[in-house]
């Protein structure tokens, strides 16, 4: 059951990330994970680990890139 509610919750962490990076156009691993928690606090307290997972589920499906220089930053490519 725990499992179930941990894959039902990955799409609303994707929209949350996605939300913010499309804001803000680029930003750091520590801010995203901040601001998604932030975003989701009056739903679900978001786990970084999975929050970190999704992140790069969103790197694969062409959402987001790493920055060249700074492996630690992130930019939308919408």
């Amino acid at each position: 059951m725990r499992q179930r509610v941990e894959e039902n919750r990955k799409p609303h962490i994707d929209a949350a990330i996605v939300r913010i990076m499309k804001a803000r156009q680029a930003l750091d691993h520590n801010n995203i994970v901040a601001e998604v928690t932030k975003h989701l606090q009056s739903r679900f307290l978001p786990n970084p680990v999975v929050i970190k997972k999704q992140i790069e589920s969103l790197i694969e499906r062409e959402f987001l890139e790493r920055d060249r220089e700074d492996r630690k930053l992130y930019r939308y490519l919408g």
